[in-house]
């Protein structure tokens, strides 16, 4: 089952108020929910109310969640999908189209898997990959080409930023412009 991801970008495509029901297979990117509890839309996981404005948890019937959510990214050419191109404006009128994606943490089997699978879901292709174990941690660079994906690129950081776990691993997702400004002399 494909994996979906609910950015602050699809939340601010729902009424105030409104209610969002998600199941097991959803993410709620950190800014999302910050942005639903602000203009007061309710997230129902799997039944139970998990953000309200104000309000104890309680138990609510399942919804069906809105067609305004990101899933993989050939489920996103309908008429609420989000495309690279309304990213232009917050890179100087440019798409990124490399990102430097990041994820150090805790080595277990498979974590390297989900991060390339959730790259491949989005529309990004890897274009180099270099992945180092020590110690019982692991950190892995990858050179991740966005011009094909299907969302902005704030919504593909924040899908990927979305898989970080502060016990498991963190994801840091860059432009490489900006990170090539950064380390140069």
């Amino acid at each position: 089952m494909a994996r979906t991801f609910i950015t602050a970008e699809d939340v601010a495509k729902l009424p105030e108020g409104h209610r969002l029901t998600v199941d097991d297979n959803t993410t709620i990117t950190p800014p999302a929910r910050e942005l639903a509890r602000r203009r007061g839309v309710t997230i129902v996981d799997g039944g139970e109310v998990a953000s309200t404005a104000g309000r104890a948890p309680t138990r609510a019937p399942t919804a069906p969640v809105p067609a305004t959510v990101l899933t993989d990214a050939h489920a996103t050419n309908g008429p609420h999908a989000v495309h690279a191109h309304d990213a232009s404006a917050r890179h100087g009128g440019q798409t990124p189209q490399t990102i430097i994606v990041t994820a150090v943490g805790v080595n277990r089997p498979g974590v390297l898997a989900e991060v390339t699978d959730a790259i491949g879901k989005l529309g990004g292709d890897i274009q180099d990959l270099s992945q180092k174990i020590t110690g019982g941690y692991f950190n892995a660079i990858l050179v991740v080409d966005i011009r094909r994906a299907k969302q902005a690129f704030a919504a593909f950081a924040e899908a990927l930023k979305a898989l970080s776990e502060p016990t498991d691993y963190v994801v840091t997702v860059v432009d490489e412009r900006v990170f090539r400004a950064m380390h140069r002399l």
